[in-house]
């Protein structure tokens, strides 16, 4: 199977090419157009799943579960083995469930109404704003026109931008390959140092530690990547909880900054560049030119500015106004829209975010039903008992580093959490790991779970096409900052929400 940087790499980074959306649009097109399905497994799984239907439901689950428990599984099977795009899957399981009568109709079309769904989409919307005004380009230029004086403050630049575009554009893509990239690139080619995998130099520890950071701030707000959403929501059918979005910012602050400033340092530690010749002026020049060319601030990203501190606010104080955080974000987008910052076509226009809505709305509600009918119980036990008689203190460190490395096996950060998240958080709650901790653990682990390939997600295959870094340093790189940040999530994270008194 072609993997997503090999498929990079067939088509070429050119200067041409408009954005790097466009990038994504040619990886993902050449991907499905070369890489083999695996049909004969496929099939293979859907005959144990026809096998598994015509099975009695185990004891407390009810058949109705069973049945959607079955389907459930085809369709991770089916991501998994990418027979088909996460949006195709979705449909197609919510069909099935509904032509075998395994969910009334009702329950199924209920999905779409979800409210941590639509905060997703109504931050999407939002995040055009960023988009149509060049807010987000004029900043990063003017932070590294005034701040980019080393490598080391350039990495902290664009995670300084990175924050403050994450409340509201929840998807890391977004923001590292929408955002991020093409000013990384500027940056690096304004530096004009030799493209050699083989040689460590400013430009390739500015890609790596830019993709990087990319991820750790992906676990910072419940809206800055759309598995979070997902996690709480699983976290509420499975064990009662319920985290707002202050709440997710204040439990994942510490640990999730502390990697923000750590990471860097380490990047640079191990990636040290091997000459210093590089002429950092030239980047200042470089975004010191980009702010000249732009047109003078307007009237409408003033508007953008305020709408959007305005919902951060609101967001933040929520557990004292009360107020719905899907309801804020819809309120943003509505100001938005009155104001006139975006349009109508430009919402209909954002094919991400309702591409999300297909696939992410689904997982949710089908994650309820599995729970309310004894699906879920049922995982507990069978994973409780396969860990019995283990000390639980290693029960724990297996589980953990097995939930963060299983994504070598993986390209999508979706199917990690809807695949592992609650059989894996069941086990540790029942070694007597409180369900929060667990919950926020796991979360902040599946953020970070891409940087160990070049391949985990959309964003490290494009960072890696730029050609400044070799697999072997990509892969070693990865590798040891998952050590920091296992270190600083399992350590300092879980010594924080002591702190706060989640344990």
């Amino acid at each position: 199977m072609t993997s997503p940087c090999e498929a990079v790499r067939e088509i070429g980074y050119t200067q041409d090419m408009a954005s790097p959306e466009r990038i994504v649009v040619s990886v993902m097109a050449s991907a499905s157009t070369k890489k083999k399905i695996p049909l004969i497994v496929f099939l293979l799984c859907c005959v144990g799943l026809v096998a598994m239907w015509f099975t009695p439901a185990p004891a407390h689950v009810q058949t109705a579960g069973w049945h959607s428990f079955a389907i459930v599984l085809f369709f991770l099977a089916g991501c998994v083995l990418n027979v088909a795009p996460l949006s195709i899957l979705s449909l197609t399981m919510m069909s099935l469930l509904g032509l075998t009568f395994t969910m009334p109709a009702g329950t199924l079309i209920s999905f779409f109404g979800s409210g941590p769904v639509w905060l997703v989409l109504f931050a999407f919307f939002m995040a055009i704003g960023f988009r149509k005004t060049n807010l987000g380009a004029r900043m990063a230029y003017w932070l590294i026109a005034h701040f980019g004086r080393s490598p080391l403050a350039l990495a902290y630049v664009m995670a300084i931008c990175d924050l403050i575009l994450a409340p509201v554009i929840p998807n890391t893509n977004a923001r590292g390959a929408g955002i991020l990239f093409p000013i990384n690139q500027s940056l690096v080619e304004a530096l004009d140092e030799p493209k050699d995998p083989g040689k460590r130099s400013v430009s390739s520890f500015l890609t790596l530690a830019t993709f990087h950071l990319n991820l750790i701030i992906g676990g910072l707000f419940l809206t800055s990547m759309a598995t979070n959403p997902l996690v709480a929501s699983m976290a509420a059918s499975t064990f009662h909880i319920t985290i707002s979005w202050f709440q997710w910012f204040a439990y994942a602050s510490v640990p999730t900054l502390l990697a923000a400033v750590v990471v860097p340092i380490v990047i640079l530690a191990i990636h040290h560049p091997e000459s210093q010749s590089a002429d950092l002026s030239v980047v200042h020049k470089t975004a010191q030119d980009a702010l000249k060319k732009m047109p003078k601030m307007a009237i409408n990203e003033y508007l953008m500015i305020t709408a959007f501190v305005l919902v951060v606010i609101l967001w933040g104080t929520s557990s004292v106004t009360k107020l719905d955080n899907t309801l804020i974000a819809l309120f943003g987008l509505t100001v938005l829209l009155i104001l006139r910052v975006i349009d109508l076509d430009d919402v209909f226009a954002e094919k991400q975010g309702w591409n999300i809505l297909l696939w992410l709305a689904p997982l949710i509600g089908v994650t309820d039903y599995l729970n309310e009918t004894g699906v879920v119980g049922w995982i507990k036990k069978v994973l409780t008992a396969s860990v019995a008689g283990i000390p639980a203190w290693l029960a724990i460190v297996v589980i953990v580093l097995l939930y963060l490395y299983v994504h070598y096996l993986l390209t999508s950060v979706l199917v990690h959490v809807q695949t592992f998240f609650i059989p894996f958080a069941l086990i540790l709650v029942s070694l007597g790991v409180p369900p929060i901790v667990a919950t926020m653990l796991l979360g902040l682990l599946t953020c970070v779970s891409p940087g160990t390939t070049h391949y985990g997600t959309g964003t490290a295959s494009i960072y890696f096409s730029t050609g400044y870094v070799s697999q072997k340093e990509w892969w070693k790189t990865g590798f040891i900052v998952s050590l920091v940040n296992l270190v600083i999530y399992a350590g300092v994270g879980t010594l924080w929400w002591k702190l706060l008194g989640l344990w």
